[in-house]
């Protein structure tokens, strides 16, 4: 690199040195992998898998206890299956009986843009429940492990930044998956769930990491028991059980009912793209 000959070796040093700081300082601002692909990053922990097709939009299956489960899976026009590349679980809510496969492919299509831009991959599961449009924990949790089985055989998944989200009943559910196994999780948001509705209110408290958490909700959602006052009330129980404010917890209250806030994409995808199983 002659460019680099006329400094000393102590000015080269400083030269990488300033650069990586000011990468790493801009990591949560990016979101575009920059650490991670330049290896900078050294916490990535690649699945290795290299047999799906790539890049677009495709239907999944997988063979859960004897049946065929469809999933939908987005991915980015960049990805690569040498580099590992984080992944988004999305579980979408509940609207009523036969909405559920309508319901995850929107909520994949909602993802894409951001996904794409940002060079991670959606994952869109379809809840089970038949009279409600809902997620059945004891089904839909351990059919969510063999659809990431899945993913991390056939692509390149960096299996130290997978995240969750989930609006309304999924996101009920979402939290108790999340707080259950911050092992396998780096970071997740929600979008109008609660704790009391699943995962229960000692729930941050027994969790083994403060995962970080991104809390998006309606100043008009009253819905139910009122969410919006049950979300302020998790915000307290989240920070007594030792999580920080601006640090690994956001909660954004945006003006809207009991609906999804249009940029909660990028919005939580800013805060979370730079956590991983070790932060």
């Amino acid at each position: 690199m002659k460019w680099l000959s006329p400094l000393s070796t102590f000015s080269r040093q400083c030269v990488f040195i300033c650069f990586f700081v000011l990468l790493s300082s801009q990591v949560n601002a990016l979101c575009n992998n920059t650490l991670f692909k330049s290896n900078f990053q050294s916490t990535s922990n690649p699945s290795h898998g290299n047999r799906g097709p790539y890049p677009g939009i495709f239907n999944r299956t997988v063979v859960y206890d004897g049946d065929v489960y469809t999933y939908y899976v987005s991915l980015p026009p960049n990805y690569n299956p040498n580099n590992a590349t984080p992944m988004m679980v999305l579980w979408h809510g509940a609207a009523g009986a036969g909405t559920a496969p309508a319901n995850a492919k929107a909520m994949r299509d909602f993802w894409r843009p951001t996904a794409d831009a940002n060079d991670f991959i959606v994952v869109a599961q379809i809840a089970t429940g038949q009279l409600g449009g809902g997620w059945v924990p004891g089904v839909d949790i351990p059919l969510l492990f063999q659809i990431m089985n899945d993913m991390e055989r056939y692509y390149n998944i960096d299996q130290n930044r997978i995240y969750g989200y989930g609006f309304s009943a999924g996101g009920h559910v979402m939290h108790g998956i999340m707080l259950a196994y911050t092992d396998v999780f780096a970071a997740y948001a929600i979008s109008a769930g609660v704790l009391e509705a699943f995962a229960g209110l000692d729930a941050p408290t027994n969790a083994l990491r403060k995962i970080p958490v991104y809390v998006s909700i309606g100043l008009q959602d009253t819905t139910g028991p009122n969410l919006l006052n049950l979300s302020r009330q998790n915000h307290t129980v989240f920070n007594n059980a030792g999580w920080v404010d601006g640090q690994n917890y956001w909660i954004d209250e945006f003006n809207g009912g009991h609906q999804i806030d249009f940029n909660i994409p990028q919005k939580s995808w800013d805060k979370l793209c730079g956590k991983t199983l070790d932060n």
